[in-house]
C-alpha cells in the first residue's frame, strides 16, 4: 500500500504530458460524439492514459489486450517504471513495448506473483480487469473481506472478492440480470472508462472539517483491552472495519457525499505482563504522546497491512511490554483513500 498512496495527486497530472493533447481536441473517427463512452475515451486520451490505434481511431469495441491495459494502469498510478535484466515472465522479453509495464505491476503487487507466464497479447477479461484494478489500489488484504460478503453476481465463481469489491467501490457494473460476464473480454472503452473512473475519484481532494456538526459521521471504534484478559489487536480504524461500514452506508441508499469520516489523532497503549495479558485497560494517549513515544531509542515500528494501521512497541521496564497502535500518515492516507472511492471526500480529526 505504502507504494501508491500519497503520490497518486502528485503524479497523476504527470500523466497529462504523455499524449499530444491535439489527441483530445481531434479525437476519433470510430467514436461517435453520442456514444455512451465517449466522453471517458477523450478524458482517458487527455489524461494520457490512452493512444489511439492508428489513423484516428480509437479501436472502439475492440477487446484490449494485457499487455496494454497493464501500460495504461501504469501510467494511472504513476509509478516508477521497473525494468529489471531478467525477466519475470517466460513470454515477456526484455525488448518487448510493454515489457516495463508487466514489470512495474508485478513490482507493485498489481497481478499475482504465481506463474510463469504473463500471456501479453491475451484479451484481458473483465474478471481481469477488476483484480488488476483492486490490486493496483493496494486492496489484495481487503478483497478477502469483501469475499466474505458474498458476490453480489450468479455468474462469479473465481476471485470473487476482487470483483465483489470492485463492485462496492462503485469502479466496475454488472452487464445486467445479476451477471457480471468475468470472463468476457473488457473492451477499450471498458478499460478508460473505469480508469477515469478511478482517477477522478481519487484526484477528489480529501478535506478536513472542524466539526461535526450538520455531517453523517462515520466512526470507526478500536478495541480496548481490560486487565485479565487476551490482548486484543488494537488497530485505530482497522480497514476491513471502515469498508464495512460505508459499504453498509451505500448498500442502504445513504447520501455518502453528506458524510465525514471521524479519525483518532492520538493512538491507544497497551501494557503486558511477561505472559502477554494486560495489567490495565487500555487508553487513549494523545498524538504529542505518541509522538513522545516513538523518539524513544528502544521503540519498534510496525505497520499492519491487514488493516492499515502502524503501532510501535517498547519495553517500559524489564517486566512489561506495550503496544501503540497510533495514526501515521500512511494509515491516514489509506483511510482517507477508500472513503474517496466510496464518495466521502470530508473528515474530522480528534
Amino acid at each position: 500500500m505504502k507504494k501508491r498512496l500519497l503520490i497518486f495527486v502528485l503524479t497523476g497530472l504527470l500523466c497529462l504530458g504523455l499524449v499530444p493533447s491535439a489527441a483530445a481536441e481531434s479525437g476519433y473517427s470510430d467514436v461517435p460524439g453520442g456514444h455512451w463512452a465517449a466522453g471517458s475515451v477523450e478524458r482517458a486520451t487527455e489524461l494520457g492514459l490512452f493512444q489511439g490505434t492508428g489513423g484516428g481511431k480509437f479501436g472502439l469495441g475492440r477487446p484490449i489486450s494485457r499487455a496494454a491495459f497493464a501500460t495504461a494502469l501504469m501510467r494511472l498510478f504513476g509509478w516508477e517504471e521497473v525494468r529489471p535484466g531478467k525477466p519475470s515472465y517466460t513470454d515477456v522479453a526484455r525488448d518487448s513495448w510493454y515489457y516495463g509495464a508487466v514489470e512495474t505491476l508485478l513490482a507493485n503487487d498489481a497481478v499475482a506473483a504465481s506463474g510463469h507466464e504473463f500471456r501479453p497479447e491475451d484479451d484481458l477479461t473483465r474478471g481481469e480487469m477488476a483484480s488488476m484494478l483492486v490490486r493496483g489500489l493496494g486492496y489484495t488484504s481487503l478483497a478477502g473481506t469483501a469475499a466474505s460478503y458474498g458476490v453480489p453476481f450468479s455468474d462469479v465463481t473465481a476471485n470473487p472478492g476482487f470483483i465483489t469489491l470492485a463492485y462496492d467501490l462503485g469502479i466496475m457494473d454488472g452487464k445486467g440480470k445479476g451477471r457480471f460476464d468475468p470472463d468476457g473480454a473488457a473492451t477499450r472503452e471498458q478499460a478508460a472508462t473505469v480508469l477515469v473512473r478511478v482517477h477522478d475519484r481519487l484526484a477528489e481532494p480529501s478535506i478536513q472539517i472542524p466539526g461535526t456538526s450538520g455531517w453523517r459521521m462515520i466512526n470507526i471504534s478500536t478495541p480496548m483491552a481490560r486487565a485479565g484478559t487476551d490482548i486484543p489487536i488494537t488497530p485505530l480504524e482497522p480497514l476491513p472495519d471502515l469498508y464495512a461500514a460505508l459499504r453498509r452506508m451505500k448498500n442502504n441508499g445513504e447520501d455518502l457525499s453528506g458524510a465525514a469520516l471521524q479519525l483518532m489523532a492520538g493512538g491507544v497503549r497497551t501494557i503486558t505482563d511477561a505472559g502477554g495479558n494486560p495489567i490495565s485497560a487500555s487508553t487513549l494517549i494523545s498524538a504529542k504522546e505518541v509522538q513522545e513515544t516513538l523518539g524513544r531509542k528502544d521503540v519498534k515500528t510496525f505497520y499492519s497491512e491487514q488493516y492499515e494501521s502502524a503501532y510501535c512497541m517498547y519495553a517500559p521496564n524489564a517486566y512489561q511490554s506495550a503496544t501503540i497502535w497510533y495514526q501515521s500518515g500512511e494509515s491516514m492516507a489509506a483511510k482517507l483513500q477508500l472513503a474517496k472511492l466510496f464518495g466521502v471526500t470530508r473528515y474530522v480529526m480528534e
